[in-house]
């Protein structure tokens, strides 16, 4: 049924639960699952245009994305998962995560929504929203409260 199920990470344990779906997902279908966390660039402020930079990457945060990835796929691994692990950088995450599935063949993107509503969501944006609206791909996506 799934060859490639993508789940989306961005490190809160909220996120992490998407695992559980995935991993029974995989499970049935022997597919592979591919953890991906995207590290937002952002732009600084300077009070001179002649002093800003283009696009800053956080280094340090993507280190910690990498190891956090690592640790979640080493554990899946010891489970007989077949697993692939991916940071990505970029602007707008619910893009990113698009644009990954499409260019790796994804079957399937299991997500967790953190449930906003009303105008935390309006103000916050939501980046499962976004690719709800947005993707191609099929997508489950898990709510769960805090």
């Amino acid at each position: 049924m799934y060859k490639k199920i993508l789940v989306p990470l961005d490190g809160s344990e909220l996120a992490k639960k998407a695992l559980d779906h995935a991993e029974k997902l995989a499970e049935t279908s022997d597919a592979e699952i591919i953890l991906l966390q995207v590290v937002a660039l952002f732009k600084p402020i300077y009070a001179s245009p002649e002093l800003m930079t283009p696009i800053v990457v956080d280094e340090k945060q993507k280190e910690v994305a990498e190891r956090y990835l690592t640790k979640l796929g080493e554990e899946l691994k010891k489970k007989g998962f077949h697993v692939t692990a991916k940071v990505k950088t970029g602007m707008q995450v619910a893009a990113e995560i698009i644009d990954f599935a499409k260019e790796s063949g994804v079957d399937l993107i299991v997500m967790c929504t953190h449930g906003h509503s009303g105008i935390t969501r309006w103000v916050l944006g939501s980046v499962a929203h976004k690719v709800l609206t947005r993707a191609e791909t099929p997508i489950l996506l898990v709510h769960l409260k805090r």
